[in-house]
């Protein structure tokens, strides 16, 4: 695996599980995940809080997660594939999000899982496991 487990889950599962905290995941993220890192060959950001940095809501996200909580606390519903641990936002070093979601889209017919991509956001690309067409790549 590429990435270490606190790259993956939010602090609050890592201080309970640390490294075993990967076996709450989706077998097909981490099967993507490994693919797009192998064959992109950079450096991808997921949650740096393990080594200082201000990310740690970009991955498997728990219901102790302030995205997650406040929701919940206002009594809104929140179905995130975030919280089954099947999905990730992320960033590439030395690409714009846009040329991510190219590279997506030029390369689609050789990922080993069908993914969905989400459109228009801003600092960061989002792809999930909720994909349940026989295309490799869909966006919502």
């Amino acid at each position: 695996m590429q990435f270490a487990a606190h790259e993956l889950v939010c602090s609050h599962v890592y201080h309970k599980f640390g490294d075993r905290s990967i076996m709450f995941a989706d077998t097909r993220l981490l099967k993507w995940l490994e693919w797009f890192a192998t064959t992109i060959g950079r450096p991808i950001v997921i949650n740096s809080y393990g080594t200082g940095g201000k990310y740690s809501q970009r991955g498997y996200r728990c219901n102790l997660c302030s995205l997650v909580k406040d929701k919940t606390d206002a009594g809104q519903m929140y179905l995130s594939a975030h919280t089954r641990f099947q999905a990730v936002d992320f960033n590439v070093s030395d690409m714009l999000d846009e040329e991510i979601r190219q590279w997506l889209e030029r390369n689609k017919m050789r990922m080993p899982v069908n993914i969905r991509v989400e459109r228009g956001t801003t600092g960061w690309v989002h792809v999930d496991m909720v994909n349940d067409t026989y295309n490799k790549l869909i966006y919502f």
